[in-house]
């Protein structure tokens, strides 16, 4: 009984001191491509292998599992930057949420592992997803539910992966990492034993009833919930962040004094998030698009969290 009471209360004074503090954050751009004149934001950052053959790195959507006709398994990367958790952080619980890009019936097994790397790259057609390092722990995702068409979905539970990442002696928080998702043989068949999932690239085809538009929210986005650690995103830097200039037109700069990457939103009147990506510190951003007015811009780095007011004129 004395035992019992003793991790009760362990439990209890940690959840006192620590708390739990949950963080989460969606694949981002890394460049962007002229079509026809217009801006093209694109993500190497959510990329497909099929069976020993890396797939183009821009497309609608993300295929992971087992295609049993043609005998391919199909595996995708994702890589996430600016993640904002403490080396050696008790990871409570980890998950992905992707939305789906076509409705599915058939069971897919998918095994979710990590990159056993300090600070994951983001990827490209000459390597493969599968050359990458692995974690020791991996986790079996059992997709047996029906899927339908730009729903959002919840993957199995995978903190004892992300927990080997920040475990490591080079983790430091702000690092970028990596998360696999590895198709399983499940033996010849008919069915389309996979999931497809909207990619950072994503659109509604109008074919199917769709807009024809890019949907940003529909972006796969790691959530992870951790405690046993302070948490540095907690600590209020605003006033040692400056936006250059304030009012402004159609360009800022964000300087923090070190020339780091961290990650920014801009919230509307409404609190509504309508930007966000990763920048650096004094980097020009573009807010041309934005309609005039005023807004709350947000940011995330190593030091701590900022809230500064914005106005567009």
């Amino acid at each position: 009984m004395r035992v019992c009471l003793l991790i009760i209360h362990l439990v209890f004074l940690n959840s006192i001191l620590f708390g739990q503090t949950r963080f989460e954050v969606s694949i981002k751009r890394t460049s962007f491509e002229l079509v026809e004149n217009d801006t093209v934001n694109i993500s190497s950052d959510d990329a497909e292998q099929e069976n020993q053959t890396m797939d183009k790195l821009y497309d609608d959507d993300l295929d992971a599992g087992w295609e049993g006709d043609d005998f391919n398994t199909l595996f995708v990367g994702l890589r996430f930057t600016n993640v904002q958790i403490p080396q050696g952080a008790i990871v409570d619980s980890a998950y992905l949420e992707v939305y789906s890009h076509e409705e599915e019936n058939d069971q897919a097994l998918i095994t979710i592992i990590g990159e056993a790397t300090d600070n994951a790259e983001t990827f490209d057609l000459d390597n493969l997803i599968t050359d990458r390092k692995q974690t020791n722990d991996s986790v079996l995702w059992n997709v047996n539910e029906k899927w339908t068409i730009w729903t959002k979905y919840k993957s199995a539970d995978f903190a004892q992966v992300i927990q080997e990442i920040v475990d490591r002696s080079g983790w430091k928080s702000g690092n970028a990492l990596a998360i696999f998702l590895k198709g399983s043989d499940q033996g010849a068949s008919n069915e389309d034993n996979a999931r497809d999932m909207e990619s950072f690239e994503n659109e509604e085809d109008p074919a199917d009833g769709g807009d024809g538009k890019n949907h940003p929210e529909r972006a796969p986005k790691l959530v992870v919930v951790y405690s046993g650690a302070a948490s540095t995103s907690n600590i209020d830097i605003s006033q040692n962040v400056e936006i250059i200039p304030n009012p402004a037109n159609d360009f800022i700069q964000i300087n923090i004094g070190k020339n780091q990457e961290f990650y920014v939103s801009i919230v509307d009147l409404n609190g509504k998030k309508i930007y966000e990506r990763n920048v650096r510190s004094n980097e020009y951003i573009n807010l041309s698009e934005l309609p005039k007015g005023s807004y709350l811009i947000q940011g995330t780095l190593e030091m701590g969290s900022f809230s500064k007011k914005l106005l567009l004129k």
